[in-house]
């Protein structure tokens, strides 16, 4: 990874250390971050709670972005990373460092597409039909007889189709929907396509994989050269040119954000904080990876969310620690 100067451990006055954790920051949501750079984020973070706070503070500035990196680039404080189209000759570091302007629309570009901590909703999502906040559930009708329950954080965008059905894009999040016989519902997630005529199923877009259950009916899920049906109880995963087998499951459990709930059984804690932050406002940050591999078995209510950081203290013996924001540590 590129970077214009290293960032001095050292003890610093606050203002220095909001200026090397913003710096921090870029290094390691930069496409090129590597696991040296994750782990030497670690490490600065440890050196210190005022590291730990100047670097909660620099990843909520990031919803100002245009004028928080404007005024550092004129400043000259801060040293951008150079994006990955830019290590291949496009443009060099001094174009970018050299006019602020065109220096803040490229920044706040790269933030759009890829939010920190995803702290904020990517301009793809932004740019969807339909969207959830944290924390907020919605009904929407697509189409007459296709009914959608968005769940938290979820994006919808409508598409066009030369056949005879109903086609819209989850870009992101999680939904429920139930298709009617008047016309078939097609559902675009990743590289994959879920059809269904009169059927229940819940689907489900995170970065690493597409998950759907079908809840009544009968649901077609292709991906590249695989396909498989489902029937009620039924679940697949695909992504990366794989899917997986069709797996009996418990669709209480797959549904339980219906009702107010999240359900976990034998989940490993990663996953688990994972998902709830999904739910939740800020971020919880997992700082001990052993410690995120413990398996967790638990009901937590969505409107009691915070009970997941005192669990986590109690029965794993966790350290935490509150930050502005709604950003909690465990590690």
């Amino acid at each position: 990874m590129d970077m214009a100067t290293d960032i001095p451990p050292g003890n610093k006055d606050s203002k220095s250390l909001e200026r090397d954790a913003i710096a921090w920051l870029t290094r390691v949501t930069d496409d090129d971050a590597t696991a040296e750079d994750r782990a030497a984020l670690r490490h600065w973070l440890a050196q210190s709670p005022r590291h730990v706070e100047a670097f909660a503070k620099a990843s909520t500035l990031w919803r100002a972005m245009p004028s928080v990196i404007e005024t550092m680039v004129r400043s000259g404080s801060v040293s951008l990373p150079v994006p990955a189209e830019m290590h291949r000759g496009v443009i060099g570091r001094r174009t970018l460092i050299g006019g602020f302007a065109t220096a803040t629309a490229a920044a706040a570009c790269y933030a759009m597409f890829r939010p920190p901590l995803d702290l904020w909703p990517s301009i793809s999502e932004l740019a969807a039909d339909y969207r959830t906040a944290t924390g907020e559930q919605r009904q929407i009708t697509v189409a007459d007889g296709i009914s959608v329950q968005m769940n938290t954080q979820t994006s919808i965008a409508l598409r066009s189709t030369a056949t005879n059905a109903d086609r819209f894009e989850l870009l992101s999040g999680e939904a429920i929907i139930g298709a009617a016989s008047i016309k078939p519902v097609q559902v675009i997630a990743a590289d994959g396509l879920t059809s269904a005529d009169a059927a229940k199923f819940n689907i489900r877009c995170s970065t690493a994989k597409i998950v759907v259950t079908c809840l009544s009916g009968s649901v077609r899920v292709e991906h590249r050269d695989h396909a498989a049906t489902l029937r009620e109880k039924q679940q697949v995963a695909y992504g990366g040119g794989m899917m997986s087998n069709v797996d009996l499951v418990d669709p209480v459990t797959v549904t339980s954000w219906r009702d107010g709930y999240l359900v976990f059984r034998n989940e490993p804690l990663a996953d688990v904080i994972a998902e709830v932050n999904r739910y939740r406002p800020g971020r919880i940050v997992l700082l001990d990876a052993e410690l995120g591999r413990g398996l967790v078995t638990a009901r937590f209510r969505l409107d009691r969310l915070d009970d997941v950081v005192v669990q986590v203290r109690d029965v794993f013996g966790a350290r935490i620690r509150t930050l502005p924001a709604g950003i909690v540590l465990v590690g």
